[in-house]
């Protein structure tokens, strides 16, 4: 039910239990310590995680072999935290063993092998390879359906993770179906307060959000964050997410006091808990720059914009979305403070990678279009910005 809390202690002392009488390599102790890492991952303790999940995979691996139902869990859990802090590449590696090794053990249809699948898409989505992302994303939705039903968790979380793709990729009307089928399912099989449908209230309303819905946004981003905190606390990763969300909507809809305290919160902890460098610190730090530049606040805005897109350079590459969103930021605020030239060189970058990695009909490519068009515009370039626009 959610209460992390009291399942510490109960998972600690089994694996103490495990540790002195089966000792440290025994395979029930190597889950007790398993299942105490993922508790940890749970509660936002992503170091103490860490250092259980690497001891239970090198155990694993030493004692059972590589391809033991139990050392792919491990791979997979060790995958599934190293996403958690934000290093996707050494993510990735493990992802794809732990996939190739369940195809090859299990077959292509078990849930263990479509969860694997699932986690692979989730995460070249979260790498920006959104076609690679989708074809897994599809294949394990599908799989779970046929496998599992349509009102099984696990299908429920393939529903939810092809929603956050297709709304990328920005097909809002194919998201929202998705969304609103899984949170539906969600509050019917698993209950309000559950994780996995607080992160579909999320979703939902993140996706009303950008569709300008913001009425109806804010009692769903409302009733997760409640949630959030009830279950897992103020400093949870997840918690952050949606205290972040909270902030950016109150942002649009001209609360920016309100918006500001929610935003600040989230980025103070998610730099106490997740570093500078990871990809919901790096969220926080461009929401909070662009609320800053609203309230007229430019310095203090700039010096944000330029911290998270250095970051998203060094850590996502130069042609992710999130890259390219704050050289766009960037490029835009230099523009409003007379840098044209500078803008300029920002925003035909954002063109150019939105062009070659979303197409030319993606919302963000053509957002690019009229954003260089109007710099064109401002500096008088009127023969260069008359096709953009009209391109638009």
């Amino acid at each position: 039910k959610g209460d992390l809390d009291s399942a510490e202690p109960l998972y600690r002392e089994a694996m103490e239990g495990q540790r002195e009488t089966l000792g440290d390599r025994h395979p029930q102790t190597l889950t007790s310590i398993n299942n105490l890492g993922m508790l940890l991952e749970g509660k936002g303790d992503l170091g103490g995680a860490e250092a259980l999940c690497r001891e239970a995979l090198v155990a694993s691996r030493e004692t059972l072999g590589d391809r033991h139902p139990d050392t792919l869990l491990s791979i997979s859990n060790l995958g599934l935290l190293l996403k958690d802090q934000g290093d996707l590449d050494g993510a990735e590696a493990l992802k794809r063993e732990a996939l190739e090794a369940r195809r090859e053990t299990l077959g292509d249809r078990h849930p263990d092998t479509l969860g694997s699948i699932n986690n692979l898409g989730s995460l070249l989505y979260a790498k920006g390879d959104l076609d690679s992302a989708e074809a897994l994303l599809r294949e394990a939705l599908e799989g779970n359906r046929e496998t599992l039903g349509d009102r099984h968790p696990q299908t429920l979380t393939s529903i939810d993770n092809l929603g956050s793709l297709l709304n990328e990729q920005g097909d809002l009307d194919g998201a929202e179906a998705l969304y609103r089928k899984a949170l539906a399912a969600g509050r019917e099989t698993l209950g309000d307060r559950h994780p996995d449908t607080l992160i579909s209230i999320n979703n939902l309303g993140e996706l009303l959000k950008d569709q300008g819905d913001l009425d109806g946004a804010e009692p769903l981003c409302r009733e997760a964050l409640e949630g959030k905190r009830e279950t897992l606390g103020d400093r949870h990763p997840d918690t952050l997410t949606s205290i972040n969300n909270l902030g950016s909507l109150l942002k649009e809809k001209g609360d920016l006091d309100g918006a500001e305290a929610r935003i600040r919160e989230a980025l103070e902890g998610c730099r106490e808990t997740l570093g500078d460098r990871h990809p919901s610190t790096l969220t926080s730090i461009s929401n909070l720059g662009f609320l800053l530049k609203t309230k007229g606040d430019v310095d203090g805005a700039e010096a944000l914009y330029r911290e998270a897109l250095e970051a998203r350079r060094e850590t996502l590459g130069d042609r992710h979305p999130h890259t390219l969103a704050s050289i766009s930021n960037l490029g835009l605020l230099l523009e409003d403070q007379g840098d044209l030239d500078g803008a300029e060189a920002l925003l035909r970058e954002a063109l150019e990678a939105n062009r070659e990695t979303l197409g030319d009909r993606h919302p963000h490519t053509l957002a690019s279009i009229n954003n260089l068009g109007a710099l064109l515009n401002a500096k008088g370039d009127f023969d260069s910005a008359e096709p953009l626009f009209r391109d638009a």
